[in-house]
């Protein structure tokens, strides 16, 4: 097994060491030594989301041709199965001098003629010769006739005449297809479209026929493929379709799961989990006129997620493989895995797997001793949790920091994880954690052996304020109270604390009570510490929740629903684009020569607007004298 990176969307440049991408990779994909060329192209189209049916790609890879113990990449155009298998020989080999296989993919819209094609190579960086014949591609008019030919061979259909299509959907004698599967499509969603159901007769890789499911409608359609199975024709349409469901909006029986879930592929992209079965069918009836039950659906959407990140099972067995070409590539990321052991030694129960990536373990060392943790629910085939740790950069940025993915959110799982966490991620130093009060977490805090106990004065603890505005808002709701929760919890002088308090007081006594009872722990003193800037102890460094903005899990848009390869992938990917803009950032930083973060600079700005309202007076020319005097304070009778 050898470690594929795959990049897109950007462009090719030579720099010190030749070509080079100028985006970080898009995707990465632990490969089976026997890849070969046509299965790669199709693991392309899954892992980018390219659409196969609209694109071709053009795929060139960078490879090392410096002299030994040096590096000079060329940008090499990968056509056929013979190249392909050079390129994996050499990698595996050693002979190349770089361990990696990195792919630069570009999407060409099928009707534009590819660089990877034999018959044009104008475009091409290295010249790039085809080793395997190729049957040529007829014309239209070349088919048609060839078609005529083939149609003397069919005892049982009658002649046709070649008609005009009125549409893309248009059904008719004589029309070509380029695959019995797509002459399959056309004619389920015509008949979709004109809200007909038809039956399946024959299909076998040389004929194709279909008849109207309404036994009184004479309705039939006879096709057939060419000898080398190169295209398909229709070569005979009989009868006039007279039948079509009573209703509109109803159920379709020729619209299956199949049909639905590619339809709304790029629906399911973009809005993940809120593509609820309800849009679903709201979305197809806008396209069709007839509506999906609900089961066929909610099924089309997992059907959908399995095309664009690959089967729920088929992606645990790729977990393992694919964290491990991870760990080669940056060398210094961590993986632990929480399994229970079975009757046989060499099977093992998942339970769970935590992993950090190298760049995160090593930014932490310049972050703010503060971590956030949080967890949310997996939406997909399998259920389970995720769980993730962020720090806090010197912009007030979030660095993704560790995540993990368990099948239940149990004491021993959380246990387990940031356990791990202390050991391999953070090492001993003191720091903050700020969480819900769940009880599976601040449990934590009083186990001498949990890595994190308070009593060490390595750890503190302190509560998300978002959490605490959320449980306000739904015990109590009262948007006034909510706010000025909020507003209490952000402030640093004692005095306007004190106010906010007295005020939550006289809005809910029951409210101010809950803030107290939650906001301490019994063997410490101070009664809000845990949720309050002002008492906290400075510890958490001015942030108060997991995220001030937003929920963390929005850097990764739709991991709930993905395939749990998929997610780390995700987890990946956007890490390393996080690490990207940063870098750039601060790479801006340097060359400005600016001496703080903007943050800080922003804070130094804000601060220096105020003073100038201030006036300073001098006391060192002045002199005081007070005396002292008793005041008689009387009751009235």
């Amino acid at each position: 097994m050898f470690p594929i990176s795959i990049y897109t969307g950007g462009s090719v440049e030579n720099g010190p060491m030749g070509a080079t991408y100028n985006k970080p990779h898009s995707a990465s994909y632990p490969a089976p030594d026997h890849l070969i060329f046509d299965d790669l192209k199709t693991k392309i189209f899954q892992l980018t989301g390219i659409n196969k049916d609209k694109n071709t790609i053009n795929v060139n890879a960078r490879w090392n041709a410096g002299a030994a113990g040096s590096l000079c990449f060329l940008q090499m155009p990968i056509c056929e199965n013979t190249m392909w298998r050079m390129l994996v020989d050499k990698t595996l080999s050693g002979d190349s001098g770089w361990s990696v296989i990195e792919l630069f993919v570009e999407a060409v819209p099928s009707s534009c003629c590819t660089h990877n094609d034999p018959g044009d190579k104008s475009q091409s960086n290295l010249e790039c010769t085809q080793t395997t014949p190729e049957l040529p591609t007829l014309k239209r008019s070349q088919r048609i006739r060839e078609s005529r030919k083939n149609l003397q061979e069919l005892s049982d259909e009658e002649s046709f005449d070649v008609k005009q299509p009125s549409d893309e959907l248009a059904l008719y004698s004589g029309r070509l297809f380029d695959s019995l599967d797509d002459q399959r499509r056309t004619i389920r969603e015509h008949h979709i479209r004109q809200n007909r159901n038809f039956v399946t007769v024959r299909s076998n890789g040389a004929r194709y026929v279909v008849k109207c499911l309404d036994p009184r409608c004479g309705w039939k359609s006879y096709a057939a493929s060419s000898k080398d199975r190169s295209y398909c024709q229709i070569k005979t349409i009989k009868g006039e379709h007279v039948s079509s469901n009573e209703r509109d909006g109803e159920d379709n029986v020729n619209m299956t799961t199949e049909f639905i879930s590619k339809l709304i592929l790029d629906l399911v992209k973009i809005k993940g989990d809120a593509c609820t079965p309800k849009k679903i069918q709201d979305f197809v009836h806008e396209v069709y006129p007839c509506t999906p039950s609900y089961t066929k659906a909610f099924r089309a959407k997992e059907l959908a997620i399995a095309h664009l990140f690959g089967e729920w099972k088929e992606s645990y067995a790729k977990l393992a493989p694919y964290l491990n070409a991870i760990q080669v590539v940056n060398p210094g990321t961590k993986v632990d895995w929480l399994s229970d052991a079975t009757a046989d030694p060499n099977v093992r129960i998942f339970r769970g797997v935590a992993w950090a990536f190298a760049p995160a373990i090593e930014g932490f060392k310049s972050c703010r001793p503060v971590i956030s943790i949080d967890s949310t629910i997996l939406s997909g085939k399998y259920g389970g949790r995720m769980l993730i740790a962020v720090a806090y950069d010197a912009d007030d940025q979030l660095l993704p920091l560790a995540f993990a993915v368990i099948k239940d959110e149990k004491d021993e799982s959380w246990s387990w994880f940031m356990r791990w966490l202390r050991l391999e991620v953070v090492g001993p130093r003191p720091l903050c954690v700020i969480s819900d009060p769940q009880d599976s977490i601040v449990s934590l805090f009083d186990q001498p052996d949990s890595g994190w106990s308070t009593c060490s004065g390595q750890a503190f603890h302190r509560y998300c304020s978002r959490y605490l505005c959320e449980n306000i808002r739904s015990s109590f709701k009262k948007d006034y109270l909510v706010k000025l929760v909020k507003w209490v919890s952000r402030q640093n002088q004692p005095s306007k604390f004190r106010l906010g308090m007295l005020r939550i007081l006289e809005t809910s006594r029951q409210a101010h009570n809950w803030l107290v009872k939650v906001g301490t722990r019994p063997d410490e003193e101070s009664a809000n510490h845990l949720w309050s800037l002002c008492e906290d102890g400075g510890y958490r460094f001015g942030i108060l929740s997991e995220n001030e903005n937003e929920c963390v899990f929005n850097l990764f848009p739709q991991i709930q629903m993905l395939p749990i390869t998929a997610l780390v992938e995700l987890t990946f990917t956007e890490s390393a684009e996080n690490f990207a803009s940063k870098r750039e950032a601060a790479s801006k930083i340097e060359v400005e020569k600016q001496l703080w973060s903007n943050k800080v600079v922003a804070t130094l700005e804000a601060r220096r607007a105020k003073v100038s309202q201030h006036r300073i007076v001098s006391l060192q020319s002045q002199s005081f004298s007070h005396a002292e005097f008793e005041v008689e304070t009387r009751s009235k009778v």
